[in-house]
């Protein structure tokens, strides 16, 4: 009850069965000599835990236990243990020679991985050339955040080439109202001597513009959005964690990302003038002069 692990009642005692014999009285006093002590006064709880040493030969340490948390997945929670590396090698290797079979360093930052693992493996041949180690990454440790990662960027994929879709077809869309509504106007100018070159030539232009003024304003959009987000403190209960995390949009060094995607969109207004563009320097000059 101290852990407050569901299901795990102190006061729980496992009652004999109906009808079962009673034990005698010297292995009554036996067990009650064997069982572990239940802590201090102040009901720490006290736990074995056993573990197979690197031989097989079975290894026991008893610990009193600090708190237990839930991580969301079963079979992590029934084998994960978290202790003081002196204990972890009492537990692991006994009375034997102590030892570490893993060190695990974090970084700042995913995009480090390369970079300080090609640090170590450098590290490793010059100093321990003679030791068996090896530098692993976590994606290759942890199968299962990579599917994940492709998951999301398929996703992600997908919705980016809906976006663009929708980006292409409101272009043309407006573009071709343009072009409906400057019939005239393209007529005038195709009369005083403007070729069909230049024609296409200003609605590719004006197709630039749009594209360029409307990156712009989703650029500041997005920034100004991302910070109202990360300033309201919207917390979720991701997978794998035992208390609930802050929603964090981070564009803070996406310089790469904001930049190519509003090219994308810029590239992708430049590209939809074209239909309306060439549909403009195909008018007849007279039927573009007498439309109404």
């Amino acid at each position: 009850a101290a852990l407050k692990v569901p299901g795990c009642d102190d006061d729980a005692r496992a009652e004999p069965a109906q009808g079962a014999a009673a034990l005698p009285a010297d292995l009554q006093d036996l067990a009650a000599a064997t069982q572990p002590d239940a802590g201090p006064a102040t009901g720490a709880p006290q736990i074995e835990i056993l573990a197979n040493g690197p031989k097989g030969a079975p290894n026991v340490a008893t610990v009193r236990p600090i708190r237990a948390e839930f991580q969301g997945v079963k079979e992590f929670d029934e084998v994960a243990v978290i202790a003081h590396l002196p204990l972890a090698q009492r537990l692991v290797f006994g009375s034997d020679a102590k030892q570490v079979t893993a060190i695990a360093v974090q970084l700042h930052h995913t995009a480090d991985i390369g970079v300080a693992q090609a640090r170590l493996d450098r590290i490793l041949a010059e100093r321990f050339a003679a030791q068996p180690l090896a530098t692993v990454d976590f994606a290759t440790l942890n199968p299962f955040y990579g599917q994940t990662m492709q998951m999301f960027g398929t996703l992600f994929g997908f919705i980016a080439v809906l976006i663009g879709g929708i980006v292409l077809f409101t272009v043309i869309n407006t573009m071709s109202m343009t072009v409906v509504e400057r019939t005239v106007e393209i007529g005038t100018l195709r009369a005083i001597g403007l070729r069909r070159q230049g024609v296409r030539r200003m609605f590719v232009i004006e197709g630039l513009v749009l594209g360029l003024a409307a990156a712009a304003v989703g650029v500041v959009s997005s920034l100004l959005l991302a910070g109202l987000v990360n300033r309201l403190g919207i917390q979720w209960m991701p997978p794998g964690r035992v208390e609930p995390a802050l929603v964090s949009i981070g564009l803070g060094g996406e310089y790469l990302l904001i930049l190519s995607t509003a090219a994308v969109l810029v590239l992708l207004a430049c590209v939809s003038s074209l239909v309306p563009a060439a549909r403009a320097s195909r008018m007849n000059i007279v039927d573009a002069l007498r439309h109404a």
